[in-house]
């Protein structure tokens, strides 16, 4: 009898054990798919962001006499920087820009599914019980936001995106692209600082020594709030860019999966039968929503690099908000500042977000997320 009960014992723990795991798993490749996808995209593409940037914040950091000016062309501003500091320096502050760029690419992402997953739940939810209260929505996002928790029932049902894009409106997409953008935008953004001023200095003109130093002297000149300086546009940029970005990946995406005028560039995936996007559609969509979100964030993102160095480059009496500092630079360099850098920036944003979605769907059909 006793064995009988020891087996018994033996088969139910499993049970008990290998579904959190299982779903602990899940999560955990689902964070790795993001955080590759994002870290691959940002390397192949880190000399076209580091010219972006120079060029939004040349007149804060090169109009000085002892600085020479930062060149004015795009084959002009590869020539300068090759010249002072070969063509590594076309990748200086890389390694900040992967180590920021996986945790935030795989938040993004993570966020961006589960919450996609919460409002199409609600939504079937809503229709047969349409007076759910506060409390019980947020129970059941706690649930979707921490897996391991689920039971099995759950845990078959929770589907990502790409297995209900059908079913999902543009709005549903909008909302949970801005979630994960800000999400992912407040978790990470001292990573993102750092790597805006290590990206932003001139070879013979450094403030920092590297990543560690950076981190070490922003804490001891500005404090904590420091590293959250220029959040604000940052949230501007952030949250409308993923907004966008999403949306319109995912509606081209159910587009071309469903017309017959893509058919030939489709690929049917071997265990499940149902059409994928092949290659060249994936990067044609991702670099559409990449292009259509950096025409309209763009001009806040060149407020909101300003923003992040100034405090190396500008007196403390003499600094300025978000607004004083897009009002200096229309009045002194006209809108068209505003846009500058946007050239580089189109051609980081197409093979980078078309990377980064080709990445990112290859890494889930081979983890089987």
């Amino acid at each position: 009898m006793s064995s009988t009960t020891t087996l018994d014992d033996s088969e139910d723990l499993p049970q008990h054990r290998v579904l959190p795991d299982s779903r602990a798993t899940e999560a955990a490749k689902q964070l790795l798919c993001g955080g590759m996808a994002g870290a691959v995209a940002k390397t192949l593409t880190a000399p076209f962001s580091r010219l972006t940037i120079l060029f939004q914040v040349h007149s804060m950091v090169t109009t000085k006499e002892h600085r020479p000016k930062f060149a004015m062309s795009l084959r002009g501003g590869v020539d300068k920087i090759i010249e002072r500091g070969g063509v590594r320096a076309l990748w200086r502050g890389n390694m900040t820009s992967v180590l920021h760029r996986f945790p935030y690419s795989a938040i993004n992402f993570a966020v961006y599914e589960h919450t996609l997953d919460l409002l199409t739940e609600r939504k079937q939810q809503q229709r047969h019980d349409p007076h759910e209260t506060t409390a019980q929505l947020v129970r059941r996002m706690t649930k979707i936001v921490m897996p391991a928790q689920h039971d099995e029932e759950s845990s078959q049902q929770h589907h990502p995106p790409s297995n209900h894009a059908d079913t999902t409106k543009p709005l549903h997409k909008f909302i949970a692209g801005a979630v994960a953008g800000t999400t992912a935008c407040l978790a990470c953004y001292p990573l993102d600082l750092v790597r805006t001023r290590l990206t932003t200095e001139l070879e013979g003109h450094e403030h920092y020594q590297g990543i560690r130093d950076a981190f070490r002297k922003v804490y001891r000149t500005e404090g904590l709030k420091g590293f959250y300086s220029g959040v604000g546009p940052t949230l501007l940029v952030a949250v409308p860019n993923f907004a966008i970005s999403y949306t319109v990946y995912g509606t081209l995406k159910e587009y071309t999966l469903d017309d017959d005028l893509f058919y030939n560039l489709r690929r049917i995936d071997a265990d499940s039968g149902e059409p994928k996007l092949g290659f060249w559609l994936t990067v044609g969509c991702g670099a559409w929503s990449g292009i259509l979100a950096t025409l309209v964030t763009f001009p806040m993102d060149t407020i909101r690099r300003r923003m992040q160095i100034q405090s190396l480059h500008v007196p403390a009496e003499q600094r300025m908000t978000s607004y004083q500092q897009l009002h200096s630079l229309i009045m002194k360099e006209g809108l068209v500042s505003l846009y500058r850098g946007l050239t580089p920036e189109i051609l980081k944003v197409i093979p980078m977000v078309g990377t980064m979605f080709t990445v990112y769907e290859f890494a889930k059909d081979h983890l089987n997320v």
